[in-house]
């Protein structure tokens, strides 16, 4: 026992230190052996000493002792208790040693995912150097944890108490505070008709990890009665299924921020639309979401179908949309608290990129009648059917070369600038899905799709790689091939599908309420409202 050894040492340095002083104020004591072995400083057996673990002499040598003998020889008490003293420093070093490694070996375990733990932490984590960061340096760990993801940061609350207390927790702050929005994860459709709710999966919904194809279960009894609309940044927007309340659910922290429902558009929108059915096909949404400095939170829905955007705040009782219209609402993404849509021309007409904010503290009023500001244009002949994609912390425009045989990449920075030929040639490791729903995700997740790609859902009948297969354009390269054989033409794909399939399914949100995966001609319903 490491600790009663270091007592018993202790009280024996003092004891000596009493002799030795004792020893120059007033005697010398007559010819006296003070013999200590490793075994005796310890105070148990060791078989480190010679010749059956007889005593090895220790003090100065006075030149009779052979080499490695065993001879008893006088001793000095002041030399006894410097032998002590080094010995007692040596085991304060290495009880220190190991409560470093305890600590270290912790935080390995809890990143390997595994819920072990330390038998042998130690009794107080204050002597650890890990556990005693200055909180200055932990703020600055913490910040650059959690801008890589957010279950990373909860890991990193979780090494020690300290840390825990220093750093600020996620629940009650995952919606209203942006730094904690899980950007990087989307849920993850099942297929085989398991829709969010359904009873075979007692409550608990998958969550994927675009950047590093981690997984997390999570329990949210919810969709009973609720349907997705969107994802946007990882938080989950919702519907009620009869009162059309809209909810904003962090899947991770369990923290809800709740809207009026989406119905209390539809006498606002009857003045611009005349057709009733039109107006209540509300499931094709974009979302864009911000906070303002006192935490009031506004949500703006693109509303696909209608041309039109929408916006309601924490506290309102109302959607209000926009008067005004787009030609035709093409794509749409949220971006930097913003929301960025595509205002696609007819015929030979350029298409427009907007950028739509949030309305002001100040003046939400005149939100409505203001039109949005052009970002820039894209000629026909420089882009066709183009797409808005995140890619790399970028927004890019991705679509058809004016041959419509090519896929072609910009920058929307690029084209701001008014560069239109610079097209960019590589994203790297990123696979792009562009379907209903555009998104990267890293393609080492992905083993049957390379990076530097695009996958073309919306091509999926067109036949660019073989009609009923899904299309992948080589970036750098510059050929089509396809991820897999179909046959989508004919009906879902036999199982077991393959991860690829599930992430396409992501592109498409209506599948993820039927339970169903993506596939060319299947009749998608809302499977937890049926």
């Amino acid at each position: 026992n490491g600790k009663t050894t270091l007592s018993s040492l202790e009280k024996k340095a003092g004891s000596l230190t009493f002799e030795a002083r004792a020893q120059r104020g007033r005697f010398k004591p007559a010819a006296a052996a003070v013999i200590t072995t490793h075994a005796q400083a310890a105070h148990r057996p060791c078989g480190c000493c010679p010749t059956g673990g007889e005593p090895v002499i220790t003090g100065r040598s006075t030149g009779n002792e052979r080499s490695g003998g065993t001879r008893s020889r006088q001793g000095d008490p002041v030399a006894c208790l410097n032998i002590l003293q080094s010995s007692i420093r040596d085991m304060r070093n290495v009880k220190a040693k190991m409560a470093t490694h305890a600590v270290e070996q912790g935080i390995s375990l809890h990143q390997g995912g595994t819920s072990c733990r330390l038998s042998r932490r130690l009794a107080d984590p204050a002597q650890s150097t890990w556990a005693s960061l200055h909180t200055d340096l932990l703020d600055l760990i913490a910040s650059r944890v959690l801008a890589s993801d957010l279950l990373d940061y909860v890991r990193f609350r979780a090494v020690c108490l300290g840390w825990r207390v220093t750093t600020p927790c996620p629940r009650g702050r995952g919606v209203v505070d942006p730094c904690f929005h899980p950007r990087q994860w989307m849920m993850f459709p099942e297929g085989g008709g398991l829709y969010p709710g359904h009873p075979a999966l007692l409550g608990y919904v998958r969550f994927f990890n675009l950047s590093t194809s981690t997984f997390v279960r999570v329990r949210l009894p919810g969709f009973r009665n609720h349907s997705v609309l969107d994802c946007p940044d990882g938080l989950l927007l919702l519907r009620h299924n009869k009162s059309t309340v809209i909810c904003l659910l962090h899947p991770f922290t369990g923290d809800v921020v709740l809207f009026p429902p989406l119905s209390s558009i539809f006498p606002q929108l009857a003045k611009f639309i005349s057709d009733f059915s039109k107006i209540q096909d509300t499931r094709f949404v974009r979302a864009s979401v911000s906070v303002n400095l006192v935490g009031t939170v506004t949500m703006m829905l693109a509303l696909t179908g209608l041309d039109r955007v929408a916006y309601a705040s924490t506290g309102d009782r109302q959607w209000t949309p926009t008067s005004w219209k787009m030609k035709h609402l093409y794509s749409a993404l949220p971006f930097g608290g913003s929301l960025y849509v595509v205002d696609g021309g007819w015929g030979l007409e350029p298409s427009r990129i907007l950028r739509i904010d949030p309305p002001e503290d100040s003046n939400p009023s005149s939100w409505s009648v203001i039109p949005p500001q052009m970002v820039t244009q894209c000629p026909v002949k420089l882009l066709r059917m183009p797409q808005l994609v995140e890619c790399n912390s970028e927004l890019l425009l991705v679509g058809y070369d004016s041959g419509h045989s090519r896929i072609v990449f910009f920058r929307v920075a690029d084209l701001l600038n008014g560069v239109t030929t610079m097209q960019l040639t590589s994203i790297g490791d990123q696979a792009v899905f562009i379907g209903g729903w555009n998104m990267a995700v890293n393609s080492k997740s992905l083993p049957s799709v390379q990076g530097n790609s695009i996958a073309i859902i919306n091509e999926i009948g067109g036949g660019l790689a073989g009609r009923g297969t899904l299309p992948l354009y080589d970036l750098g390269s510059g050929t089509w091939s396809q991820v897999f054989d179909g046959p989508f033409l004919d009906g879902p794909m036999p199982r077991p599908y393959s991860l690829v399939l599930h992430v396409a399914t992501c592109c498409q949100r209506l599948f993820w309420n039927s339970g169903k995966i993506l596939c060319f001609n299947t009749d998608v319903g809302l499977g937890a409202e049926e």
